[in-house]
């Protein structure tokens, strides 16, 4: 074998292994954002909104993507035909924080990045249960992070940012929480 065939097999076990390479790592992303894209339908479940007229006025349980969705059909998917505090689960994907007022649920994108202190103070002290996955979420006044912890998924709670939007988590949640930051309830471990 001369030496310009073996650099093209070795040239095409390159190419291939970074295929692999790269194929891995999307199906790692895809089952990493369905294992999200459930845990951000049943945070509904476990979420209490204080009676308001912004939550009663609610036509849907809307679960809001602020900025890229990296959840592709996932979420709309998981989501169909659900109901959840009575009413119809919609997945709706939007371009401002602002928008999000009317959310049961909103998912800012990590996209945001430095926005995401500015998306935040869109929502402060709205019935709007905030979620990323964004580094520092938490620390900015978010009320739900995302983690991958030993590749798995899991999550961190402000419960302070969680009582300035009138809100409360019910304590299954809190107790399988990563960490939880915040005063907890009377009677809750987390």
């Amino acid at each position: 074998m001369g030496d310009r065939a073996l650099r093209r097999r070795c040239s095409a076990a390159i190419v291939a292994l970074c295929m692999i390479a790269a194929i891995a790592h999307a199906q790692n992303r895809v089952s990493e954002y369905a294992v999200k894209a459930a845990y951000l339908f049943n945070f509904g479940k476990f979420v209490r909104f204080s009676p308001s007229d912004a939550v009663n006025n609610r036509h849907g349980f809307d679960i809001c993507i602020v900025g890229e969705d990296p959840f592709g059909r996932t979420l709309d998917e998981l989501t169909a035909n659900e109901q959840l505090d009575g009413k119809p689960v919609r997945v709706v994907r939007l371009k401002t924080p602002a928008e999000a007022r009317g959310c049961a649920i909103a998912y800012i994108s990590a996209s945001e990045g430095g926005r995401i202190g500015t998306d935040l103070d869109a929502l402060r002290g709205q019935p709007v249960l905030t979620v990323s996955d964004a580094a520092g979420f938490l620390q900015r006044g978010g009320m739900i992070q995302f983690l991958t912890l030993e590749n798995h998924v899991r999550f961190a709670v402000n419960l302070d940012a969680v009582r300035g939007a009138q809100l409360g988590l019910s304590s299954e949640l809190i107790r399988v929480a990563t960490t939880v930051t915040g005063a907890t309830p009377p009677g809750v471990r987390p």
